[in-house]
């Protein structure tokens, strides 16, 4: 339940006990401490107090959260410019470079355009698992999706073959989760030799068991930055 529906209920309630107060019936020689009028005065100061501060703390936090998220998009656009998109050009501008490509990345064995566009193309798909992981919280489309489309691409052996010359440019909970996905992948792939397909079923019982690492890996991960 969102903070306005909270809110809403509050005021609410607040509105049926004034009501109540008010439909009470009351002696004339009554002291004002006792009377509706003055309960009524005391319970709508106490009911606007507790408005102010909870208007107050939820405009606070929903700018914390907006600070987080734009912090997180911010971090995801500096990694594409400072990481991505140059690997990318050392692919595209391979025949310029000369030996460059290769002395970048030297235990690659890269030897044509075609082996540095499958090593930016890789580094590329790593770097979303890891921004995954960093806008996990705010996502609406929902984990099993992702993790569906993950699962597609980590069956790639061209993927796996590279990873371990790769791994060393992520975060430990980074290399969890992909090493947990060709984990998956593989059991997938092992599925398909045997069955000769893979049914929706296998997929989600794979991606539900896949779902607890990349939790338990975000969850490491965000108690590491605090």
């Amino acid at each position: 339940m969102t903070f306005s529906k909270y809110l809403l209920l509050t005021m609410i309630g607040l509105s049926v006990l004034i009501v109540y107060l008010l439909s009470q019936d009351q002696a004339l020689n009554q002291p004002i401490e006792q009377s509706t009028i003055y309960r009524l005065m005391m319970l709508l100061t106490g009911g606007a107090g507790l408005f102010v501060a909870l208007t107050l703390y939820h405009q606070a936090r929903s700018q914390e959260v907006a600070t987080e998220k734009d912090l997180e998009l911010s971090t995801i656009r500096i990694i594409k410019d400072l990481w991505i998109t140059p690997n990318f050009r050392l692919a595209n501008d391979y025949e310029k470079l000369g030996s460059m490509p290769a002395e970048m990345y030297p235990d690659l064995s890269i030897a044509s355009s075609q082996d540095m566009h499958q090593v930016a193309f890789a580094i590329s798909v790593f770097q979303i698992f890891e921004d995954y992981k960093t806008i996990y919280t705010h996502d609406k489309t929902g984990l099993n999706v992702w993790l569906g489309n993950f699962l597609n691409w980590a069956q790639s052996d061209t993927l796996q073959r590279l990873w371990p010359r790769l791994r060393i440019n992520y975060q430990p909970s980074t290399i969890q989760v992909t090493e947990a996905l060709f984990a998956a992948a593989n059991e997938i792939k092992a599925l398909r030799v045997k069955q000769g397909q893979v049914s929706y079923d296998d997929y989600q019982s794979v991606i539900a068991k896949l779902s607890v690492v990349f939790k338990n890996q975000v969850s490491k991960q965000h108690l590491a930055a605090t």
